[in-house]
């Protein structure tokens, strides 16, 4: 009985090493002519993330005869705003003269956005529950609900700092 176990016990051991030798740790397999390890969104072939050409998120804002910069942040929603490029808006007065806003068709995304900002003058947002686009003229208070979508350059908010509705172009610089 004794010999049984002491040849037993070899043979579990082989058998569960090459049962481990066998399995493959994950569930999709191998493609020849595909990368072993997928590409990650955001990264180049050689794992080094992709950083934006910093001249592709700048856009001038035009009022009237009057042109000012922006610089817009690194994210999908500004992205999607980008790509809308260039628009001829209406920004309306909203909250006493605090911000100029309009409603871009369709909503902009804001999915997987990070959220929350104390919006300064200058600031360009989304204010999530609405979908609206909202430049602030004067500082307000934080709120999860705004995601940061750019920020005007400079002294250049003076040029929105008016009463009443302003017609505006945006393009890409």
């Amino acid at each position: 009985m004794n010999m049984k176990k002491l040849l037993l016990i070899p043979l579990l051991l082989l058998t569960v090493l090459s049962m481990a030798a066998c399995g493959g740790g994950d569930d999709e397999p191998f493609r020849p002519g595909q990368p072993e390890t997928p590409e990650q969104p955001g990264e180049k072939e050689d794992g080094e993330p992709e950083t934006p050409d910093v001249s592709s998120l700048n856009v001038n804002i035009t009022v009237g005869d009057r042109t000012v910069t922006a610089t817009m942040e690194d994210n999908a929603a500004a992205r999607d705003f980008l790509s809308r490029l260039p628009l001829e808006i209406t920004l309306n007065d909203y909250n006493n003269m605090t911000e100029k806003i309009f409603y871009p068709d369709p909503a902009l995304t804001t999915e997987g956005v990070t959220r929350g900002c104390a919006p300064t003058p200058g600031d360009i947002t989304i204010y999530a529950p609405w979908g609206n686009v909202a430049i602030f003229c004067k500082s307000w208070s934080h709120s999860n609900a705004l995601i940061k979508i750019g920020r005007i350059d400079g002294n250049g908010i003076e040029v929105l700092s008016i009463a009443g509705d302003i017609p505006v172009k945006i393009e890409r610089r």
